[in-house]
Formats: C-alpha cells, sequence, structure tokens
C-alpha cells in the first residue's frame, strides 16, 4: 500500500530553533516528538537561502543552476514532472494548504488552498481588519491583537485538517503541502507567544564589522542599505529575536494539532512525514536582519524531521548533508514509482532504516545564490553611479530588500563539509571558515596564507561539483 506523504513546510526557520536539537532557550514540544519519533538531519542545507528559489529546487529536484531560478525576482524554467504532478500520476490525491510561491498553479493538484480562511468563525472578521491594516503599515515587529485560534497559520492547519478528513480513510493516497509562512517577516505573533520569551542569548557579530572581517562587498553593501532604508536599534533586534522564537513556538503548537489528527485517526503508520523548512534567518547575526545573498549556515542549514512510523528509524539524529532537492527522488521511492529523470536529489529512504548504514548521502553541502554575471566592487559602483543610492523594497518600503540590485549581483557558491566551509564568488573574492574553531563564521580565512592548500583543496572539489552535477550551465 502506497504511503501518505504530508510535507509541512514553514518560510524562514534557523536550523537551531528545536529544543531537542540543543537549543534549551526555546520550547517546542512537538518537533521535540518528531525528533524522538523520526530521523534528525541535523546539518540538512537548502539548495538556495531564498524561497522562490528553494521552492523551485524541492519540487523539481534539481539545483538551481540547471532549472535557472536564481532568486524571488528571476523565475526559471519549469521541469518535465515536479512532486505533486508525479504522485498524482501515481494515484494520489495532491493538495495545497498555505503559501506556495514556487511554478505550481491550482490546475497542478486536485485541491488548492493557498490562503485558507475560517469563514465560520465569528472573529474571523476582526483578524481580517487586523491583516488589512498590517498590509497598509506593514510593521516590523507587532503583537497580533487577535486570539491564535483566529490567525492565518491556524487557518492553515484547519485547512489541512479538512483535507485529511476527506481523505485519510479513502483508497487512495494522499499528498498535502502543509506551507506555512511563520517565521517568516513581518516580526508578529499573537499572545501568549508575542511575549513568551525574554533573556535570549545576544546576535553573533563581527567585532570591527564585516570590512574590518574581510567580508566580501555584497555583505557589506547590504549591510549599508539595510541600516539606511530600514535600521533596527538594539532594542528592536531583541525584541525582534523574542517575537521570532515566539512565532516557531505558535507553529510548534499547529504542528501538534496534525500529530494529534495522525495518530487519533490511525495515519502515523501509513504517512510519511517531513518537516522542514525553506532558509533560515539572519536574526541580528552578522549585523543583518532577514536574509540577503550570502551563504551563512544560519541562511542555508534548516530543520529537517522524517517520521515514518514503523518504517524507518525513531529517535536518530543524522549529521550528514541532506538536501531539499533530495525530497522529490525519496517520495517516489517511498510510493514505489520511478524517479523522474531530471532529478538530481538523492532517495534518503536507506539513509533513513538501519541506523543509516544502508544509504550515502553526498559527502559535502552545496548551495547557490546569485544573478549571472559579474559582481559589483567599489569601482564599479561609483562608475555606474550607483554610490549614494539606496535600493527600497519595490513592494514595501519598511522591508529589507534581498534581491537588491548590487547584493545579488554575480553567482556564489558554497561547499561545506564536517569542518570547513568555502563560498566562491568567481571574481577572486570568497570566504573560508574552520567551522571547528569558528561555527559563527565570523573569521574569513580566504586571503590567510596559511589557509591556501585548503582553499584550493575545496575549489577544486566545487569546480568537479560544477561539471558532473550542472555539467551544462552557462553561468
Amino acid at each position: 500500500m502506497k504511503p501518505n506523504i504530508l510535507l509541512i513546510y514553514t518560510d524562514q526557520q534557523r536550523f537551531d530553533t528545536i529544543r531537542a536539537l540543543g537549543n534549551e532557550h526555546i520550547h517546542t514540544p512537538n518537533l521535540d516528538r518528531l525528533v524522538e519519533e523520526g530521523v534528525a538531519f541535523t546539518q540538512a542545507t537548502t539548495p538556495p537561502p531564498v524561497c522562490l528559489v528553494n521552492r523551485w529546487c524541492l519540487h523539481s529536484g534539481q539545483w538551481s543552476s540547471r532549472n535557472r531560478c536564481y532568486s524571488n525576482h528571476q523565475p526559471g524554467l519549469r521541469p518535465p514532472s515536479d512532486i505533486p504532478t508525479m504522485l498524482r500520476k501515481a494515484g494520489y490525491i495532491t493538495g495545497l494548504s498555505g503559501k506556495n510561491h514556487s511554478f505550481l498553479t491550482p490546475l497542478d493538484l486536485d485541491e488548492w488552498d493557498e490562503t485558507p480562511a475560517l469563514p465560520d468563525h465569528p472573529e474571523w472578521r476582526r483578524y481580517q481588519d487586523w491583516a488589512r491594516y498590517r498590509e497598509q503599515h506593514y510593521p516590523r515587529l507587532a503583537e497580533e491583537p487577535v486570539p491564535t485560534s483566529i490567525t492565518a497559520e491556524h487557518a492553515k492547519t484547519a485547512s489541512a485538517l479538512r483535507f485529511m478528513e476527506r481523505h485519510g480513510d479513502g483508497d487512495q493516497p494522499f499528498f498535502l503541502w502543509l506551507s506555512y509562512l511563520y517565521p517568516h517577516t513581518p516580526y508578529e505573533a499573537p499572545e501568549p507567544y508575542f511575549s513568551m520569551y525574554d533573556d535570549l542569548p545576544p546576535p553573533t557579530i563581527e567585532k570591527n564589522g564585516l570590512a574590518a572581517a574581510g567580508k566580501p562587498f555584497r555583505q557589506q553593501f547590504h549591510q549599508r542599505n539595510n541600516d539606511a532604508v530600514c535600521p533596527f536599534t538594539q532594542e528592536q533586534v531583541e525584541l525582534m529575536r523574542r517575537v521570532y522564537y515566539g512565532m516557531a513556538t505558535m507553529i510548534d503548537g499547529e504542528v501538534g494539532k496534525i500529530l494529534d489528527f495522525l495518530d487519533d485517526r490511525g495515519l502515523s503508520e501509513n504517512t510519511l512525514l517531513v518537516f522542514t523548512s525553506d532558509h533560515g534567518d539572519y536574526q541580528g547575526d552578522h549585523g543583518l536582519i532577514a536574509k540577503s545573498p550570502a551563504l551563512y549556515d544560519v541562511l542555508t542549514r534548516v530543520p529537517f524531521i522524517v517520521r515514518w512510523t514503523g518504517q524507518i528509524d525513531a529517535n536518530r539524529r543524522d549529521d550528514r548533508f541532506a538536501s531539499h532537492i533530495d525530497l522529490l527522488p525519496t517520495f517516489a521511492a517511498a510510493a514505489g514509482l520511478a524517479c523522474p529523470p531530471q532529478a538530481q536529489g538523492l532517495n534518503l529512504l536507506p539513509s533513513l532504516r538501519d541506523g543509516g548504514t544502508g544509504g550515502a548521502i553526498r559527502p559535502f553541502a552545496v548551495s547557490e545564490y546569485g544573478l549571472p554575471g559579474a559582481p559589483y566592487d567599489e569601482e564599479r559602483l561609483i562608475a555606474e553611479g550607483l554610490a549614494s543610492t539606496m535600493f527600497t523594497n519595490p513592494n514595501n518600503k519598511r522591508l529589507s530588500w534581498e534581491g537588491n540590485p548590487v547584493a545579488l549581483a554575480g553567482r556564489i557558491r558554497m561547499l561545506r563539509d564536517q569542518r570547513w566551509k568555502l563560498v566562491d564568488e568567481k571574481n577572486g573574492a570568497g570566504e573560508l571558515y574552520d567551522l571547528q574553531s569558528d561555527p559563527q563564521e565570523l573569521t574569513n580565512l580566504w586571503d590567510n596564507p596559511q589557509y591556501q592548500a585548503i582553499r584550493g583543496e575545496l575549489q577544486s572539489q566545487l569546480s568537479n561539483w560544477l561539471v558532473t552535477i550542472i555539467k551544462k550551465e552557462s553561468a
């Protein structure tokens, strides 16, 4: 019997927001339960740390250089197949509850509920009034003046529960993509989550700034742009971190409702469940907010938990480098299907059983971002008359803009193993970190003469990866 497949997906949730995986400051009892009942990939890495591109990669099973989706503003080539299309052809009932932000359309799934609502709730109108206010004023840090039970995130849970009520006991298996917005910006939450946390650790920041630490120009520019367009005071950064934790805990509560439903209906043993997020969030680390074209662990590492009761290991942590592009081949294998030939990911099922001894995962993590073409530097910025230009978000001036054309210019690629991380910008600039002695990635060793041999070795590995995996990549 083919299993149901449930993909629970959050937006902009860091890898270190789960108590069972080491963060003693956060309260996540339901994700802790998932960790205890499944396999948690503790070094899972997003193919690109930005919403649209990651979703493109996840559903296509391809690296972004292959599908050519480069940023939130540069969509790519629609792949020949994708997760819901593959499963639908095999007899699955397919559905979306929540945020899409991908190449999928309502024609691609049997049921489509991108903006779930709670019209029968007597207070739903109050939430809609708040949502309209937020759209007009977009406060970056705010308490939602409504109970959790009438928020948009709860409406997504309710939509998912309705879908599983309809199809959980049928003859056909289901695939459901439950896609939350939280803990993505704006940083807002209803009580009790807005005020749940206090005295969190401060962000990790380079002692004398990005320039002194030898960080690439695109990061320095993005920081200057953010500080000019939407500055955050120290007090705002502290509040942001507390609210972000509250948003993560609120989503944990929504996940708990899904787990309880699966258990109560006897569906847990025949449901392959994956919990993950598209990318992380700076949270003030490196003096930056939200996300940007950079490849720090706080952006590229993501939660990645797999549960399939009775079919895979339970309560096991795996520190190998799983990726979102592995989900399409894994779902194909679980459903007994041939994997679409476009896929570049790995079937993780053998790595989820028997202590992980039955399967191999790539020896390093890879992530990539940015537009093809030449990166910017100070001289180019001055020559093009952009030296004093501040780039505001085209959709909302109160938001930072990770897609500003200076920070986004030029492809950057990361190769990371258990000790070393290389970020290559292909213009002579880059980053090299010894994660053993510098896990926060504060000291860039790129130009340090003592580390040129390891830099060259990692660059060679990255070049070989491009040849064997990307092949005809033109950027």
